[in-house]
Order: structure tokens, then sequence, then C-alpha cells
């Protein structure tokens, strides 16, 4: 069993810029679209924060509004069985980014924290890593909204 916890995942920003332009695989697909086996990590822009947009590589497939706990301001730890270890090719928590799913609710989304997506960075293999924790709930309610204009001014630079 391999555990990931806040300080031992990787960034989206932490050496890692090819997650937006080379597909990440998920040899078992995710879920309800088990036919989708590549996946894009894309930034959606600077009014949405910590958001990202984790899109099917198949024309008109499934697109997933994502984000890392720890910028929603969640802290969580993430195990990861024997099974989900040996799919993803991880053997260092420090190789893992872990995202959590959103549903678009207004104001605030609300994330899934009981089925985290884990991406081993170096080999870019995913899986969704079910927890079997009652503590951490399907729909965590959280204060960091989708889309705000206030972050495209504090994104600009100064003149």
């Amino acid at each position: 069993m391999l555990r990931t916890t806040p300080s031992t995942e990787q960034t989206t920003s932490s050496g890692h810029p090819q997650l937006a332009t080379v597909p990440i695989t998920f040899p078992v697909g995710i879920p309800g679209f088990e036919e989708h086996h590549r996946f894009f990590l894309i930034g959606l822009g600077p009014a949405y924060g910590p958001w990202l947009a984790l899109r099917s590589a198949l024309e008109a497939g499934p697109t997933f509004v994502v984000a890392q706990p720890y910028e929603l301001g969640i802290e969580m730890t993430v195990d990861i069985d024997d099974l989900h270890q040996a799919v993803l090719g991880l053997n260092e928590p420090r190789s893992a980014l872990v995202l959590v799913v959103a549903t678009l609710r207004r104001p605030h989304p609300t994330v899934n924290l009981r089925a985290p997506i884990v991406i081993n960075v170096e080999q870019l293999r995913a899986a969704q890593v079910p927890q079997d924790r009652v503590d951490l709930p399907l729909e965590q309610p959280t204060e960091v909204p989708l889309y705000d204009t206030a972050r495209m001014r504090t994104a600009s630079p100064q003149e």
C-alpha cells in the first residue's frame, strides 16, 4: 500500500508542463467511461484559478473539471492499493499527482474525495482510485468558485 499526502504529491507547476501536451493514459479507463483511455490535462485560464480540464483525446469524449485538493484548501491522504500501484507503475509517492473531480454547482463546485484520480507524472499513467473511508465525502463543498473575473486582474502583469 502506497500513501500520498499533500507534502509528497507533485504539483502541476513543478516541472511537469508536458501534462498539457502529452496524453495521460488510463489503462482501465474511468468508471462509466471505460472506452476512453487517453486524456489531456489542460489549464482553463486565469479566471478559473486552480480548476483544470481533464479532456478525453477522443472527439466528443467527456471532459471533467478537476483540481488538486490542497489548492482547494482540502488536506487529504490517498491510499493506493497494490493493484492500482501496479496499474500506475507507481513506486514513490512523490511521483503521484492527486486530483479530485468536481460537480459543478452554484455558487461553488463540490468535489468527490472518495474517488480521486491519481496520475503517475513520470509514466503519464492514471487511474481513479476509490478510497474505502467514510470520512471522505462524495460531495465535499468548496469555497473556490469555478470562474472568477477577479483572478484575471490579479494574474495580469503589473504595468
